[in-house]
């Protein structure tokens, strides 16, 4: 195997399992997990039993999420959703919560940075509020469990009766820059694992959202179903807890989404009921007349599939307005009203799929799943990895990541000119998307301009988790010729700095999505002016936006990235103009 690693610590430097077990086990027994007013309404211990419930009754849940910068404006919001759902006659089962990264980081160093504009627990009292709103099951996702501050957020989301807690997949994924921290983050990601896992009888269990880690990252949809088949590995049969997957982000395919559900409920050995199915945001984008189309389309699909395989999932009505902004409690009822309807007319679909077909399929991701799971559990035993040991697994998994991982353990058939070396058994929506998308652009461009970038370094990045911008202005800028130096997701202002300094670029291509458009964007042309590189251009793209000036929700930062000197063109059909132009001008 010709494995890289990207090691911040040495994984042999961690507490054996059964002192991170131990002192687990003394953490949970100081935690009492308060009755929620969900909890009371339902005459029940946790989510999951609510679930099982619901599941046996045939019924459809619904999720929703909601994240504003300031409690008040949270608490109003959460009361204003249920309580005209309640009037219209309809329901929403649970909300997420989504917390702002600064969650992710111990109290003692938040003082050092500045927040993106999402919900902050700012005292006790508002951790034990959460489940005090209305009775509606609250779930927190992000900067949870595998942030630096796992074990603090499970004390505290656990003791305000928040039984589903996420998210494992962050910890592969999401970065806090100027917190060197590798293992200290490590033992306390599985020791929180390990905290939830005391109160599995209880019902308690831990959010994975697939499409928030290496999952957004693979090719293969296989290779993916093997992925969330070592996550269950780590956190059920090293930690002892259990696992609730998540998907749906990057699933623009109907059908591939139930087929996937089967498969990750074929996969799941203790058929713990899922969190949510999320909602295809891919095909969500600027035009809300567009949008109003989207929700349908895989909300369909999920619907028709839970009518025929109940697991628990509920499904995620994602508003129209996504894509443009932080919504608003209004456009959060507004399609979860839709919903209802799609709710109603779903069954008359799900008649008539091919339910054989869809078993088929998913008994081959299965096949596919395993055989990846067992060459990464090897490969890891062959490199002297302690298997049994998840916080040993975790940090090695992470310094090899996605890519080598799949190229080195996948299930697709080797091939020399297969994108990463292998043809997948199912390719991803988002290999699909970014090469229709990648596709389109290139059958308009001129054939001067298929080769425009010949010998031209760019550097590409992501502010955040999210890589479908990147990959998709990496691969147009690829086939015009350029050299990609490719620096991930979550990238740090130091590795551009560096990687420029490195190849020589002349142009930086930013995508950014999670609401810190104008921080990043400061922080990187501030760290160019005094590298001495002010002649480098900055082009950033994707969602450009950030609470600012005490807004409780990012507002558009357009004028100020180009008041930084920053490109904030989002025309892809332009890039490789746009990118020609910025190299020369760089050059002069």
């Amino acid at each position: 195997m010709d494995i890289k690693f990207n090691r911040r610590f040495h994984e042999k430097e961690l507490p054996d399992m059964k002192t991170i077990r131990n002192d687990a086990k003394k953490i949970a027994d100081g935690i009492e997990i308060t009755e929620t007013l969900f909890m009371k309404k339902y005459g029940v211990k946790s989510e999951t039993e609510y679930k099982r419930k619901m599941m046996k009754a045939g019924k459809i849940m619904k999720h929703g999420v909601i994240g504003w910068n300031s409690w008040q404006a949270t608490a109003e919001g959460v009361r204003t959703v249920y309580e005209t759902l309640e009037k219209e006659g309809s329901h929403i089962d649970r909300l997420g919560m989504i917390c702002d990264w600064i969650m992710g980081v111990p109290e003692e160093y938040r003082n050092r940075f500045q927040a993106s504009g999402s919900l902050i627990f700012n005292n006790p009292d508002e951790w034990k509020q959460i489940g005090q709103i209305a009775p509606i099951n609250p779930h927190l996702g992000d900067h949870m469990i595998g942030s630096l501050n796992s074990v603090e957020n499970v004390k505290n989301g656990l003791g305000a009766g928040a039984t589903s807690i996420g998210n494992l997949a962050q910890y592969f994924t999401y970065e806090y820059p100027g917190l060197d921290m590798e293992s200290y983050r490590t033992e306390d990601y599985i020791k929180a694992m390990a905290v939830m896992g005391e109160f599995k009888d209880r019902g308690v269990c831990m959010h994975c959202n697939l499409d928030d880690g290496y999952g957004a990252q693979f090719h293969d949809v296989a290779n993916l179903l093997g992925w969330a088949k070592l996550e269950r590995y780590m956190a059920e049969e090293l930690a002892g807890g259990r696992v609730a997957h998540c998907y749906g982000n990057l699933f623009s395919d109907p059908m591939l989404r139930i087929v996937f559900n089967r498969g990750i409920s074929k996969i799941d050995k203790y058929q713990t009921p899922g969190t949510f199915v999320n909602g295809n945001t891919i095909d969500y984008g600027m035009s809300m007349a567009k949008n109003y189309s989207v929700m349908p389309t895989y909300a369909l699909a999920d619907i028709a599939c839970q009518l025929k395989y109940p697991t628990g999932y509920a499904i995620n009505a994602i508003p129209y307005s996504e894509a443009l902004r932080i919504p608003s409690a209004e456009e959060i009822i507004e399609c979860q009203l839709s919903m209802d309807m799609v709710i109603e007319k779903a069954p008359y679909y799900a008649e008539y799929i091919d339910w054989d077909r869809i078993e088929e399929e998913a008994d081959q991701l299965v096949a596919g799943a395993n055989v990846f799971f067992e060459r990464v559990i090897n490969g890891l035993d062959d490199l002297g990895v302690d298997i049994e040991h998840a916080g040993e697994v975790a940090a090695v998994l992470k310094a090899i990541g996605p890519e080598q991982l799949e190229t080195n353990f996948g299930a697709g058939e080797a091939r020399e000119n297969a994108m990463r070396g292998r043809v997948p058994i199912r390719g991803t929506s988002i290999v699909q998307t970014i090469t229709a998308i990648k596709d389109d652009v290139l059958s308009k461009m001129s054939a001067e301009n298929l080769t425009a970038l010949k010998g031209i370094n760019v550097v590409v990045g992501a502010s955040d988790v999210h890589e479908f911008g990147k990959e998709v202005v990496k691969n147009v800028l690829s086939e015009a010729g350029a050299n990609i130096f490719d620096l991930g997701t979550s990238v740090a202002i130091s590795e551009v700095i560096d990687t420029v300094t490195e190849s020589g670029s002349r142009v930086v291509c930013i995508s950014t999505y999670n609401g810190m458009a104008y921080s990043f964007g400061k922080a990187l042309i501030t760290a160019l002016n005094e590298a001495g590189m002010d002649h480098i251009k900055v082009l950033m793209g994707g969602r450009l936006n950030e609470a600012m000036d005490g807004s409780d929700v990012p507002i558009d930062v357009t004028d100020k990235l180009i008041a930084l000197g920053i490109s904030v063109d989002n025309d892809i059909d332009k890039l490789v103009d746009t990118v020609v132009k910025f190299n020369d001008e760089a050059n002069r």
